[in-house]
């Protein structure tokens, strides 16, 4: 009986590690996707938290697809992370739609999640690449942070591995 529930606790950690790693990588995949330099990627196994760091767009619409792309690739990928994980991307979120007019928020809203999941679903083998390497470290990492950065990162994202 212990071995059974010493096995749902690993079995369920397991999924919250792909999660988070399939959230910060749908932000990084899209913000890529979308034309974006794309500065690093990370997650910390600790706290459940994550990044990526990538330019910003002029357009706030792509600004907006790469904010809800975290979500949307847990979607696509059957993912599903904690709330914590999404918090700061709703925060996020609710800034970036409020610098357009009201009687144009939900219309940028509705385009933004559009274009997140046209490349989410464009470049899904890539969404899986970038979260399989964030795995594949976390028991090399000498702390609970596993992070990916420069050309590494670039030739990730690109289709090189």
């Amino acid at each position: 009986m212990e071995d059974d529930d010493d096995a749902d606790v690993i079995n369920f950690l397991e999924a919250m590690d792909r999660a988070l790693a399939v959230h910060e990588a749908g932000h990084a995949v899209v913000a890529r996707g979308l034309g974006a330099d794309v500065v690093f990627i990370e997650i910390n196994l600790k706290t459940g938290d994550g990044g990526s760091r990538s330019s910003n767009f002029a357009d706030n619409i792509k600004n907006l697809a790469v904010c809800v792309a975290g979500c949307r690739a847990e979607h696509l990928l059957e993912a599903p992370a904690s709330r914590k994980t999404k918090i700061g991307d709703f925060r996020l979120m609710r800034e970036l739609l409020s610098r357009f007019p009201d009687q144009e928020r939900r219309a940028s809203r509705a385009e933004g999640y559009r274009l997140a999941n046209e490349t989410l679903k464009a470049n899904a083998d890539v969404v899986n690449r970038v979260a399989g390497e964030l795995l594949a470290r976390r028991w090399s990492s000498e702390n609970a942070i596993v992070r990916i950065e420069g050309e590494e990162l670039a030739a990730l994202l690109a289709g090189g591995g």
